[in-house]
């Protein structure tokens, strides 16, 4: 049985996610390395388990969620499918079953964001990945060289993902530095990502919401 921590220890899963992650470099652009992935990872599964999901569904969107940017080592545009191919190539076919195309069809969807992700592990992936908007993720702390993308991200001093069960709510609650940028420079470049969110929560039967600065905007 696939597990995170045979994913996780994988020498190839790990030289594609650090030679992706000096191609994003190279541009300028956010972190897309092991920490992108870990935190990905990480909200992924403890949003299913603060749903009750069952700890199997947990392992496969943890699974999903850290591979799911391995893709960005051929290129930014269209590497969901090259993630969840490489991912195909990583595992021998001899072990290919229904938990290993559960996680290929989450990471090969996870930019489609005019429609909804096609299952629980799929739409627990994007929540993890679109709400990382952590400052840790800016190339460099000094504003003067980033672009409005690069910061918005060094704003964003504080991230929290609250699940409430009870009243099947999925709360993003951002800290935002406003001088470093202001909250509609934040809708500018997340606009898209915040819908997303939205949608991947209907799937987990919830709704989202937004809160930046303790104000509440969707």
């Amino acid at each position: 049985m696939l597990t995170f921590e045979e994913i996780k220890k994988n020498v190839e899963v790990q030289t594609y996610l650090k030679y992706a992650d000096y191609a994003f470099s190279s541009m300028g652009h956010k972190e897309h390395g092991s920490s992108h992935a870990l935190y990905s990872a990480t909200v992924a599964c403890q949003v299913l388990k603060d749903l009750g999901y069952d700890e199997r569904k947990q392992e496969l969107a943890k699974i999903a969620a850290y591979v799911h940017d391995i893709g960005s080592l051929i290129g930014k545009e269209g590497h969901a499918q090259s993630s969840a191919v490489m991912f195909l190539n990583i595992i021998n076919e001899d072990r290919y079953d229904d938990d290993v195309f559960a996680i290929v069809s989450a990471i090969g969807c996870h930019e489609d964001k005019a429609f909804a992700p096609v299952s629980e592990i799929a739409a627990a992936l994007v929540i993890g990945d679109k709400t990382d908007t952590r400052y840790e993720r800016a190339r460099t702390k000094d504003p003067f060289y980033l672009d409005k993308h690069g910061k918005v991200l060094l704003a964003c001093k504080k991230v929290d993902i609250v699940v409430k069960k009870e009243k099947m709510k999925i709360e993003l609650h951002l800290k935002i530095d406003t001088m470093i940028c202001s909250v509609m420079d934040y809708f500018e470049i997340f606009m898209a990502r915040t819908n997303y969110c939205k949608k991947a929560s209907d799937v987990l039967k919830c709704n989202f919401e937004l809160y930046i600065n303790e104000d509440k905007f969707l």
